[in-house]
Parts: structure tokens; sequence; C-alpha cells
């Protein structure tokens, strides 16, 4: 089962919806998660000491843990990663003291819908998830308002995304 992690609603959604339905017809099994429906507080240490990790943040990471394999799908903010996937980020990285084992190795793909290239975003991600410990596929799945992904195009990437997953590193 593959993860489909969504940090934003309307046009990422869309995209996240055409990746899952491609995957389906590869026989690939996935699940959208968004992130946005989560509504995870703004992480704080003092939030984590009186509150404790919250109860959606372990069931994620317990989610992630049983994956295969994440794709990504986040919009542009600023040249950069949204704030509410590197709020969930923070949050993952204090769930348990072993946080990385939902990181390292993991193969993840990333995409973007955006209303720039989606370039700098891409960048942002593979540079974190990389420094987490993650295999990143080389290709992203880019669209914007002018640039639709092809459908042949969508299943290249996908399947060489789930060649690397599936390959024991």
């Amino acid at each position: 089962m593959y993860l489909i992690l969504v940090a934003s609603l309307n046009e990422n959604m869309k995209l996240a919806g055409k990746i899952q339905k491609c995957l389906e017809t590869m026989g690939v099994k996935s699940q959208i998660i968004n992130l946005v429906d989560l509504n995870i507080t703004l992480y704080d240490s003092s939030k984590e000491t009186n509150d404790g990790i919250p109860s959606k943040i372990l069931e994620l990471s317990n989610t992630m843990k049983n994956s295969s394999g994440y794709i990504v799908v986040a919009p542009e903010y600023n040249y950069s990663i949204p704030p509410v996937l590197t709020n969930v980020i923070a949050w993952i990285s204090r769930s348990n003291e072993n946080f990385r084992e939902l990181f390292t190795l993991k193969c993840i793909q990333l995409a973007t819908h955006s209303g720039i290239t989606g370039n700098d975003v891409c960048n942002a991600m593979r540079l974190q998830f990389s420094k987490l410990g993650a295999v990143v596929a080389p290709r992203e799945i880019l669209t914007t308002p002018n640039k639709k992904i092809e459908e042949d195009s969508l299943q290249r990437i996908l399947t060489q995304f789930l060649s690397i997953s599936r390959k024991p590193l």
C-alpha cells in the first residue's frame, strides 16, 4: 500500500486523484491522506509537553510505518514547502524515538500542481526528505494551470517510482 500525502486542497487534491487512478489501473493499492483535513495544531514544544503528541499524528505515523512508500503532493508556497507539510513533519519527528524509520530508505515520489513551475517546492522537498534518509525518485510530477500531465507520462513516472520502491536497498 502506497500513501499519497496531500498538503493542500483544490488542484493538488485533483492531481492526487489522478495519481491514485493511474496506480489503480496499474494494479497498485494506494490511500490518499489529506494533511489539511487532519487539522493538526501548529507544533510547539509547550503544546507537546502539555498535551502530548496528537492522536492523528500517532495514527499517521503507524500508517506510514506500514506503507511501501509515499507520493507527496504539495503546492509551492513562497518558493518552498507549504506550512501544513512542514508542521506534520515536525510533529512526526517528535512522535517516537525511532521516527526516522518512517523515512530511512522509504521511497518518495514528489508531485505538485503549482501556479508557477513547481521546481522550487520539489527541490525543497527533495532536500528535506533526503536529509531525513528517504530515497527520492529522480523525476517529479509537475503540473501548472498551463501544463497538464499527460497520462502516458504519468504512468512512466509512476512505473519508475514503483520499480525503485520495490527493489531491496
